[in-house]
């Protein structure tokens, strides 16, 4: 009796730590929650993209080293302007860099939200399908429909399946490719905590130009570079031959184009940027719109159906017709996002000083 209730014991006491076990592994394996901050701030720290870059960029230090030293045996006021250039233009380059990669990853990440949207979308209209196939193969029974409309609705239910395979497979590989950017690894998995929300913005265009003309790194680089010829100008003296002095005119000269030739193409850029941004902004409303009619007329037509007055292949016309809706809807908000993450990068924004930049309208926040 006693080794009898000992082993009861032994069992209860296996099951808890089991479970607890179960519990403790299901915890371990929840997916990190990743905001687009983070996966940004993530990206520019170990993605393998910008650790090349980190590596290109000690390389070009370690020459900027050794030229310093080479310039204590043999001092040259130009040759020293010339290596100080060089390496602000090196790390200018890697500023760059590390812009494209968050705007890159900002682009992935957004590409992930729009992936699981779509794969839900995908899942509730084959749901959708499912149950009207439900009820076809009903009314087909009772003799109220023909084989043909049950055909139909089975040929759209397989084509709904497909979209949702097609949805998996898109879903699958924009999560390689930010688990790829981030460098976490083709097989990391994210919860990604920032939705896909439209929040209208107030844009003061030549607030943003200006904005541009002061924090773009090629402006700095080339107003860097314009000072270096003005100084290798300066240090040329009557003893100089007067072949270098009027190659130290010239390459004055041509930095002063290329200042204003770099100033006159981003703010080209940021024109651009802005238009796209306007045009995709004023998009949301109209597929906002068409969505709403597309519900509305599924409902209708629903109605109709029931009563006998129009026929199945109409009622599933309009079915398809929801589904069209809310996915150009999704590609509408994806497409803002995009268009605004473009704008700020030509403007050298990061996502710290986009909010100071742009106030937003008291306009409320509506989600895809």
């Amino acid at each position: 009796m006693k080794a009898g209730v000992l082993g009861i014991l032994a069992i209860l006491v296996f099951t808890v730590f089991w479970g607890m076990g179960l519990a403790f592994g299901e915890e371990a394996k929840t997916p990190p929650s990743l905001s687009l901050k983070e996966a940004i701030e993530l990206g520019l720290q170990k993605s393998r993209t910008i650790r090349l870059a980190e590596l290109s960029l000690k390389v070009q230090e370690l020459q900027y080293r050794e030229g310093k030293a080479n310039l204590l045996l043999n001092p040259s006021v130009v040759s020293e302007l010339q290596l100080e250039n060089t390496w602000q233009s090196a790390q200018r380059n890697f500023a760059l860099q590390r812009m494209q990669l968050a705007l890159s990853i900002e682009e992935a990440y957004y590409n992930v939200l729009r992936a699981e949207r779509a794969l839900s979308l995908a899942r509730e209209n084959l749901a959708r399908l499912e149950k009207q196939l439900e009820d076809t193969r009903t009314r087909f029974s009772l003799g109220v429909v023909a084989k043909i409309d049950v055909l139909r609705n089975e040929l759209e239910v397989d084509r709904a399946r497909l979209e949702v395979e097609r949805a998996e497979r898109n879903l699958a590989l924009s999560r390689m490719n930010l688990g790829n950017i981030l460098g976490q690894g083709l097989e990391a998995n994210f919860t990604l905590s920032t939705d896909l929300s439209f929040e209208p913005e107030e844009l003061d265009r030549d607030a943003c130009i200006q904005y541009a003309l002061l924090h773009r790194p090629e402006i700095k680089e080339k107003e860097e570079t314009l000072a270096l010829r003005q100084k290798e100008l300066a240090v040329v003296t009557s003893y100089t031959p007067a072949l270098e002095r009027e190659k130290a005119r010239v390459n004055l000269e041509v930095a002063k184009e290329e200042l204003e030739n770099t100033r006159e193409s981003i703010i080209l850029e940021v024109e651009q940027k802005f238009s796209d941004l306007l045009a995709a902004l004023k998009n949301v409303p109209i597929a906002r719109k068409n969505l709403e009619v597309a519900r509305e007329t599924l409902a209708v037509q629903q109605a109709r159906f029931d009563a006998g007055v129009i026929t199945l292949l109409d009622l599933l016309e309009a079915q398809n017709d929801l589904y069209k809706a809310e996915s150009d809807y999704l590609q509408v908000l994806f497409d803002y996002h995009i268009a605004r993450a473009k704008f700020y990068n030509a403007l050298g924004a990061d996502l710290e000083e986009r909010g100071k930049l742009t106030p937003r309208k008291e306009t409320g926040k509506e989600n895809g």
